[in-house]
């Protein structure tokens, strides 16, 4: 489930437009709380959300009473990473309007980051009673109780940064292995991208019809992030070199969601992930890539920013080879200070070209040719 859609801002717009006001007289405090709103409205929209929290609690100093400040205020501490004072303005614009489907499906979202299924699962069905029509959140709750389902019985272990889930107690063992290279990625990742997430990360073992049943990813996945980290994994008895890998690789996807809840690139995002997992270029496929650069059908980077799970197996095996060498192309010619930039300047809310400029000094079409260049 990807956070970064749940607090879309034309929702917010919306909600705000259709929200029914307290009636105040007319007066300077009506004014200015109106215009307070909409700055912090504007403010979310641009993705400055210490800007739009302040917006919002000012509002709510000249109007506790009326639930768009408190409605603001929830979404702005959620993109913050303050859940608690996002639960707490939340349940007050639902004490001031019990209608509104937005705060009980931010809640749910809330609760489901917190791995507590049945809370989110409550909330969501609260949101849909009030918009029955809402098919995405109808297929989000539907998720939701298979996983209930799946997991009602499962184990839960924790560490400082993780809680790992897994079905049987023979599986202990499985979870302890699972957790130690974790902890091993918590440290290497966050020395590379210069970032440790201060939230704790779920991360779920299935056997591979539990993964199945429960993500629908395809059958090429060997693992997915959507908020946790979920992976098919059957009986482990001790760490091997592919666990290793798998793991890093979708703790880094982790990582970069925390850096910028706002969608990445994919090919960025999944370079990344292989970059930390320690994959490179073998012979053979340097030369594949050399073959086509010289042909001039390398694919834009822009035709690989959308999702890759909707490809078959070659390719999605193409698709993530080009992010890992275009990744790689960055890494070597401007450092990973500059990509941490990219990162940063996307979570303020630049596009991935404009994102690309302001952190490489260089227009994305100067780098995509750098990058094409180095392939032959």
């Amino acid at each position: 489930m990807p956070l970064r859609s749940i607090y879309a801002v034309l929702v917010f717009f919306l909600v705000l437009a259709g929200l029914p006001f307290a009636v105040h007289a007319q007066s300077s405090e009506r004014n200015t709380y109106d215009r307070l709103v909409m700055t912090g409205a504007e403010l979310l929209k641009q993705g400055d959300h210490r800007g739009a929290r302040n917006a919002f609690e000012e509002a709510v100093r000249y109007f506790d009473t009326d639930p768009a400040a408190h409605l603001g205020l929830g979404i702005a501490s959620v993109h913050l990473k303050d859940d608690r004072a996002a639960e707490r303005e939340l349940q007050r614009a639902l004490e001031l309007n019990p209608r509104d489907k937005t705060a009980y499906q931010v809640l749910g979202d809330i609760a489901q980051r917190k791995d507590d299924l049945g809370a989110a699962e409550a909330y969501w069905e609260h949101a849909l009673e009030l918009d029955p029509s809402d098919g995405a959140l109808r297929a989000r709750l539907e998720r939701i109780r298979r996983e209930l389902r799946t997991e009602q019985d499962f184990n839960r272990e924790v560490t400082s940064h993780f809680s790992v889930k897994y079905e049987g107690r023979e599986k202990i063992e499985a979870g302890r292995i699972v957790l130690r290279i974790l902890e091993d990625a918590y440290g290497e990742v966050g020395r590379g991208l210069s970032y440790y997430p201060e939230h704790e990360i779920a991360v779920i073992l299935y056997s591979n019809q539990q993964y199945q049943d429960v993500t629908d990813a395809p059958g090429w996945s060997g693992g997915i992030y959507d908020g946790k980290i979920r992976l098919p994994i059957g009986g482990i008895e001790h760490e091997t070199p592919g666990l290793r890998r798998l793991l890093f690789h979708e703790y880094t996807h982790a990582v970069v969601r925390a850096i910028t809840p706002r969608r990445v690139p994919t090919w960025l995002n999944e370079g990344l992930a292989q970059y930390f997992e320690g994959r490179d270029l073998d012979t053979r496929q340097k030369e594949m890539l050399r073959q086509f650069a010289q042909a001039g059908k390398v694919p834009g980077l822009a035709e690989l920013e959308g999702s890759f799970l909707g490809l078959n197996g070659s390719q999605a095996s193409y698709a993530y080879l080009l992010s890992l060498s275009a990744v790689r192309h960055m890494v070597d010619r401007y450092g990973m200070y500059r990509v941490k930039m990219v990162l940063e300047e996307l979570a303020s809310g630049a596009d991935a070209s404009r994102a690309i400029s302001n952190a490489l000094s260089l227009s994305p079409q100067d780098f995509e040719r750098g990058w094409n260049r180095s392939l032959e």
